[in-house]
């Protein structure tokens, strides 16, 4: 009767492990831990698509789509979405928002030279 109590026990036990490295297995594929690109590799490919800087790294998976980056990037004080590819590191489209104008001292406006009247 003793071995019987210790299988079950051993069973649980062991099935709780398990669910616990499925469980850390899920969020760390949700983080994008096993993207053959990183976040700041992504930050740098929409940065050079766009110029600017970029203010937000988001990992994402679709199962029709696969797994990519949404970078937000500010550039000449509009708010870009550059979404990059995470296993490959290309971007795949940039979307522009023109509605609101960032003002940051990251990002200044562009200097206009004065008329030359001479």
């Amino acid at each position: 009767m003793l071995i019987h109590y210790k299988k079950i026990i051993a069973t649980i036990t062991a099935s709780a492990i398990l669910a616990l490295i499925a469980g850390v297995a899920v969020t760390a594929f949700s983080f994008g831990l096993f993207a053959p690109v990183s976040g700041k590799q992504a930050a740098a490919a929409a940065t050079a698509q766009t110029g600017g800087y970029a203010d937000d790294v988001e990992f994402e998976y679709d199962y029709h789509t696969g797994s990519r980056y949404e970078v937000d990037v500010i550039a000449g004080g509009q708010k870009h979405e550059v979404i990059v590819d995470a296993n490959n590191g290309k971007v795949l489209a940039v979307k522009s928002k023109y509605k609101k104008q960032y003002d940051n001292a990251r990002d200044p406006a562009p200097a206009v030279p004065a008329p030359n009247n001479g």
